[in-house]
Parts: C-alpha cells; sequence; structure tokens
C-alpha cells in the first residue's frame, strides 16, 4: 500500500494525492523513471519529453472567522457595585410633649363617630316632642270645629311673658302669664288644618285665634300675671270667636256662631273693680282705668250669649284678645 509523503493519506491512481493535492512520486513501484510507467494503458497519450511540472497545491484555507467587536475592545474592566445604602431607625416624629403626630388623627376619629353614634340615636329614638305625641287626631269633620270633650288645661299659669327689667309703655298683655278655665279640645279648620284653642291666644296679637271653653262660661274667670308691677290705663278685649271661615258650601262665621262675652268684670291687686259691657262687634275693646298698679289682672265673665244659628253654631264661650295699656317701672 502507498501512502501519501506528504499527509500520509492512501494514494490511489493519479498523479496527486485525493486528500492534499500532493504530487506522487512516478518512481513508486517501477524500476525506471520513465513519467509513463505510471500510466495506464487505457488511452493512448503522447511521449513526455520534459518533466511535468504539476500545479502548486493551494494551502488549505483558514476557516472564514467573521469580525466582532470584542475584536476591537480592550480587555473588560472589572464592574464596581456601589455598596448598599445603610438602614438608619428613626424614631416616630412626636409632638412637644412626646406624643406621636398621628394621635391627634386617632381622638378626632374617635369623637366625630361619638357624634355620629348619637346623632343616630336621637334620629330612631323617636325625638322628644312631647306635644306631638300629645296632640289629639283632628276631629273627623273638616268643616266642624266642634269636639264632645273638653281638654283639661294646667291650673298653673304658663310664662310667656318677658323678664326684660327694661321700662316699657303700651300692650303689655305678650309679657303677661295667663291661666283660665280649661280649653276645648283641637278642632280642624275648613282649610284642614288642626286648630288649637288655648289660653294662650289671648295674648298672641292675633284676633283670628282664640281661647274656647265648652258651654256657658258665666261665672269663670281669667287671670293674668306680669313678671314686674305695671301701671295700668286701659283694658280690653275681644269678646268672641272673632274668626271667618268658607267651605264649598259658603261663609262660617264663627264669631256670631259661639257663644259672646257681653259683660266682664276687671279685678286689681289693689281691689279696683272695673266693669265693662261689650257690645256685637269683632273689634277690640277697651275700657280705662284711673292709673292703676298692679302685678296681676282677673276678668270675670258675668254675662254670655247663647250659641248662635245655622251651620256655624256652636255650644262654646270665646275670646280672641286681651290688652292691658300702660308701663312698666
Amino acid at each position: 500500500m502507498d501512502l501519501c509523503t506528504r499527509c500520509g493519506h492512501e494514494l490511489g491512481i493519479g498523479r496527486f494525492c485525493t486528500n492534499c493535492g500532493h504530487p506522487v512520486d512516478v518512481s513508486r513501484g517501477a524500476p525506471d523513471t520513465d513519467l509513463d510507467a505510471w500510466r495506464t494503458d487505457t488511452a493512448e497519450r503522447p511521449r513526455v519529453t520534459e518533466p511535468v511540472v504539476p500545479p502548486p497545491v493551494p494551502e488549505r484555507p483558514e476557516p472564514p472567522r467573521f469580525p466582532l467587536f470584542a475584536d476591537d475592545a480592550g480587555p473588560a474592566e472589572p464592574v464596581v457595585l456601589p455598596p448598599p445604602p445603610a438602614v438608619v431607625h428613626r424614631p416616630a416624629r412626636t409632638h412637644r410633649g412626646g406624643a406621636p403626630v398621628w394621635l391627634p388623627w386617632l381622638v378626632g376619629a374617635g369623637l366625630m363617630l361619638l357624634v355620629a353614634g348619637f346623632g343616630a340615636w336621637l334620629l330612631f329614638s323617636g325625638g322628644d316632642d312631647p306635644q306631638a305625641a300629645q296632640d289629639p287626631p283632628p276631629a273627623s269633620n273638616p268643616v266642624d270645629e266642634e269636639t264632645p270633650e273638653p281638654e283639661p288645661s294646667s291650673s298653673e299659669p304658663s310664662p310667656t311673658g318677658s323678664t326684660d327689667p327694661e321700662p316699657f309703655a303700651g300692650d303689655l298683655a305678650p309679657f303677661a302669664s295667663v291661666s283660665a278655665p280649661p280649653a276645648a279640645s283641637p278642632g280642624q279648620g275648613a282649610d284642614g288644618e288642626v286648630v288649637r284653642y288655648v289660653a294662650e291666644n289671648m295674648i298672641d296679637g292675633v284676633p283670628e285665634t282664640c281661647w274656647r271653653t265648652p258651654g256657658d262660661a258665666t261665672g269663670s274667670s281669667i287671670t293674668f300675671r306680669f313678671d314686674q308691677p305695671a301701671t295700668l290705663s286701659e283694658v280690653g278685649l275681644v269678646n268672641g270667636y272673632a274668626k271667618v271661615a268658607r267651605d264649598g258650601r259658603g261663609i262660617l262665621d264663627w264669631y256670631h256662631g259661639n257663644r259672646r262675652v257681653l259683660d266682664v268684670e276687671w279685678t286689681f291687686d289693689d281691689g279696683t273693680l272695673v266693669t265693662q259691657h261689650l257690645r256685637d262687634t269683632t273689634l277690640l275693646q277697651m275700657v280705662p282705668v284711673k292709673k292703676v298698679k298692679t302685678e296681676s289682672v282677673t276678668v270675670r265673665l258675668l254675662r254670655v250669649t247663647p250659641p248662635g244659628a245655622g251651620r256655624a253654631s256652636r255650644n262654646y264661650t270665646a275670646i280672641s284678645e286681651v290688652s292691658f295699656l300702660g308701663t312698666t317701672p
């Protein structure tokens, strides 16, 4: 077996190594140096008189190498990471007194919860209006202000006057308190509103409201008291229910339908008595007194009319307004 003298590969038929291309020694296996000795007999070739120079064998090319950025870069410098920041534990912020800053917020939130709870309790507890709970339902007849049973009133006077000690000249009735016989139960007016007949209606300055008591009030007394002595020059009243209403059937004259007061007697602290005769009118009727100084005034009903006729007829005695002209010290 013949091997290539350059790469050691097994040689075959030919003038060059099939592996590296090195020319084959023509003298292998033959005693002469004739170049035709190695040729085969399969083809006619001219005799070569000059030695054949084989072409140069190219060197094996190196594998392709693509340029990389790393070829131009120098040696990599080591990356130095900064040290981690130090953890500093700071105490919680406090006020000058040492309390944390969140403590006032916590206290405020607690107070808001207390206020909200108290408001909810007031909302769902039903309120504290005793008058609304005690008022009876209105009458079933929208135009009949009469109710069958009287409503008892307190025997103690209801203070409505002012405690202002400043001098005053004029009508002193708004500064007085009043006690009177029991008032009639509330009714319902022609407009559907509830109507009350309490004694304070006589000193509210509104003639269309009245004190009204069931039946004939002849002999009854009503007492008015001031919070300090007053010097009076005139007294008077509106001697009935000075109100006119209208419903779908016409006009309701409550002044002539209810009982009216015809004669009264005024009594003062010093024993002075003044009698007054009253006319048939819804106007305020006054009677003079001789500068009497008093802290209370009592009016006694001496004579009362019977109930009126018609649809407005009611068996009640009524007084709409009372007036005391004078001065306070």
